[in-house]
């Protein structure tokens, strides 16, 4: 007999549940001047995660408002400080943004860290040990050398992203590991570099057919029109072309992450598709259209429902078991409270 089972995960919200939540959030919102916004994310995220269940077990958001609040009213403070010094001090609007990059580590490890601790299965906190010399590399370094590579360093550095989430990432005494490789980034890229291509070829023809015209004496009309149709096209295919390249790169990278993590004996196995990504997203605005945002709702619970789905744990037969093994001397796992900026720093 196996050793080893199959726990699908589950979202069991529904869209007029959380329709119900999500008005109440904008209604208090607009009336305190925005002061709730910070309860509603939690009351949010707790509705959330409370309908995300493994193993019939709710995950937990262990955040307060008051730190989610303190978070915005630091990143609020900033952000007037800076729009204050670009009308005053243009000079100090830039030293503030220098700063605001040079800081970026501190708040990629920060924010990564606070939401671990703040997250919780059957009683137990998840953690970030990831260091500040590394995220520096990886989102100061690394996408500096976007443009002079002509952007062939993006899928290492999706990689690099994702490993270093990965690898960082602790539930209770044991830290994950992140097993994945570079190759399958490169496929993802490529797939999505060749697609972007399409449209910047089909423009480069109508500029060539413009040099063809002129080149043969014939009328200004033909050339404009060849410039006309060719740009058109091309322009209408890219920004078709940007949902689905990034629902692909989104779905593929979701399950290189997760195929590729163990936490202990536990693994992770996603299925996520672009396809079926894509039609969520379009078919998502287009009813929120319809609706005039009434819709949204909805929308966030199919998605999450969808990764819910689409995403199965592998571990021991009895998977409390193991969770209870973490419990001894893992009470100072995240007992801290980071004070960080409100940031949602992830992957997709």
């Amino acid at each position: 007999m196996s050793n080893t089972k199959q726990y699908p995960m589950q979202f069991t919200g529904a869209g007029g549940e959380y329709f119900v939540i999500w008005i109440v959030n904008i209604a208090l919102t607009l009336v305190t001047l925005g002061i709730y916004s910070a309860w509603a994310k939690v009351r949010t995220l707790r509705w959330f995660y409370g309908h995300t269940l493994l193993d019939g077990q709710a995950f937990s958001y262990l955040a307060t408002p008051m730190q989610i609040l303190k978070g915005r009213l630091i990143a609020l403070a900033g952000l007037v400080a800076y729009y204050a010094a670009s009308y005053f001090l243009p000079l100090l609007a830039g030293l503030l943004l220098l700063a605001l990059f040079i800081a970026m580590p501190w708040i990629v490890v920060s924010s990564l860290r606070f939401h671990a601790r703040m997250s919780a299965y059957r009683g137990l906190r998840f953690d970030f040990t990831g260091k500040l010399g590394e995220a520096a590399i990886i989102y100061i370094l690394l996408p500096l050398l976007t443009l002079p590579t002509l952007g062939l360093i993006l899928p290492y550095l999706a990689y690099r992203q994702v490993k270093f989430i990965a690898g960082n990432t602790v539930y209770g005494q044991t830290a994950a590991r992140y097993e994945g490789s570079l190759k399958p980034f490169w496929g993802v890229y490529l797939l999505a570099f060749v697609l972007m291509l399409l449209p910047l070829v089909i423009i480069g023809y109508g500029f060539y057919q413009i040099y063809l015209i002129k080149a043969q004496g014939l009328p200004e009309e033909l050339a404009i029109a060849a410039a006309t149709g060719g740009l058109g096209i091309g322009l209408i295919l890219f920004y078709l072309l940007i949902p689905v390249v990034s629902a692909m790169i989104m779905a593929r990278t979701a399950n290189l992450f997760y195929n590729a993590t163990q936490i202990g004996p536990v693994g992770f196995l996603s299925s996520q598709r672009a396809r079926d990504l894509i039609w969520i997203y379009l078919s998502n605005l287009v009813l929120i259209a319809l609706t005039v945002g009434l819709f949204i709702p909805w929308a966030k619970v199919r998605l999450a429902r969808y990764r819910a789905n689409h995403l199965v744990v592998s571990g021991p037969q009895d998977l409390g078991q193991f969770v209870a093994g973490q419990q001894q001397g893992s009470s100072a796992t995240g007992a801290e409270m980071a004070d960080v900026f409100d940031l949602n720093i992830g992957l997709t």
